[in-house]
């Protein structure tokens, strides 16, 4: 890459965040743009506001032209986009603030991509496909996402492709597994099970808790996503992920391990949630033909993850 000059949206954000820090280690100038929503903290760009090369800018997406302006003034290459609304739960509630962020928001900024030449990185997720109870799914396997925050993200997606198609923007996209990691929201079941072990209230676990998910540490996420940026072909998706598929269970019963809580009495089985997806599984064969890094331990990441959840937790 010739111009190392990017904006992250969705910076100050769980991943969003991990990623402007390792874009940062490597030398790019950085220009973040966030609007700062119920899921986005300050905290979480503390050594990136020390560093000159990173700008932050507190602004939504969907205002296309202060976008462009920002591109245009600090000679973006790349947009990547992290911007987004992801909690399931929340979506199933209230579908509005997902068709804003995660289609309204790509949207403006694909207009963006049209008018100054500008690329984009898409994020987007492996929820796309769907449930399988067997094999998984590539990159060219029909997507079928089954509730309002998969649909948006499919949505996006399919916008992003059309504008390629239609406009000749260029694009990379990527489909990640379920991230983990310190300063996780604590809406998300790792942080929720520290949180509950911590003030010693029942761990709330959906139906016999046996839905399987595949656990993707999120230092190692972005530094795939970064391989995508960096190696990967134009106009092209990649799958994201480790194959670390794990049930949420035994996720929990580590954690309780970690924190030194009996699972028998920790965790508490509610009412499963409407669509519950079974099992998220996705191959990475694409990616690993671009080259990879190993992943980190599974229980090195998850007791780094723990114990930063509880600092937080302290120091709140």
């Amino acid at each position: 890459m010739d111009n190392k000059n990017v904006l992250v949206t969705g910076c100050a954000g769980f991943i969003g965040s991990h990623m402007v820090d390792l874009l940062l280690q490597k030398n790019y100038n950085v220009v973040g743009v966030d609007c700062f929503t119920y899921a986005a903290n300050k905290s979480n760009l503390e050594s990136a506001i020390l560093d000159d090369r990173f700008k932050l800018h507190i602004l939504d997406i969907c205002d296309t032209e202060s976008i462009e302006s920002i591109c245009i003034k600090n000679d973006i290459g790349w947009i990547i986009n992290f911007a987004a609304e992801s909690h399931v739960d929340n979506s199933i509630n209230d579908v509005d603030p997902f068709i804003h962020s995660n289609i309204q928001g790509t949207i403006s900024l694909l207009n963006v991509c049209r008018t100054l030449g500008t690329k984009i990185l898409h994020i987007s997720t492996d929820e796309v496909y769907g449930s399988t109870n067997e094999g998984s799914f590539v990159e060219t396997d029909r997507l079928n996402p089954r509730n309002p925050y998969s649909s948006s993200k499919a949505a996006a997606e399919h916008f992003v492709a059309s504008y390629h198609n239609t406009y000749g923007i260029t694009y990379k996209m990527v489909r990640m597994s379920n991230n983990f990691g310190p300063r996780q929201h604590s809406e998300k079941l790792i942080p929720t099970v520290v949180r509950s072990i911590a003030s010693s209230c029942g761990i709330p676990v959906y139906g016999d808790g046996k839905n399987v998910r595949d656990w993707f540490y999120v230092k190692d996420c972005v530094g795939m996503v970064l391989d995508v940026l960096t190696k990967g072909v134009e106009n092209e998706t990649y799958n994201l992920t480790h194959c670390n598929e794990m049930k949420n269970i035994s996720v929990i019963t580590m954690i309780c391990e970690i924190m030194k809580a009996d699972p028998s009495k920790a965790i508490t089985f509610v009412k499963d949630r409407p669509g519950h997806d079974f099992r998220y599984s996705i191959s990475n064969s694409k990616v690993k033909k671009i080259g990879i890094s190993n992943p980190t331990d599974f229980y090195e990441a998850l007791f780094d993850t723990v114990s930063s959840l509880n600092k937080s937790k302290e120091k709140s």
